[in-house]
């Protein structure tokens, strides 16, 4: 197992083991990786969000 790719976001990172990918259709890998990035945005949002609330 090693280490395929890492994702830095501003509050943490995210790093993909190749077993993840293994025997995968380039259809359902694109389905994961829109999925991590849908993920990762929402949390994004959601701090945003909670950041605003104690801004004010």
């Amino acid at each position: 197992m090693a280490v395929a790719a890492t994702y830095h976001y501003a509050h943490g990172a995210v790093s993909v083991c190749d077993d993840a990918y293994r025997d995968l259709s380039p259809e359902e890998r694109k389905r994961r990786e829109e999925h991590m990035w849908r993920a990762a945005y929402e949390i994004a949002l959601g701090a945003q969000t909670k950041r605003k609330k104690t801004e004010k």
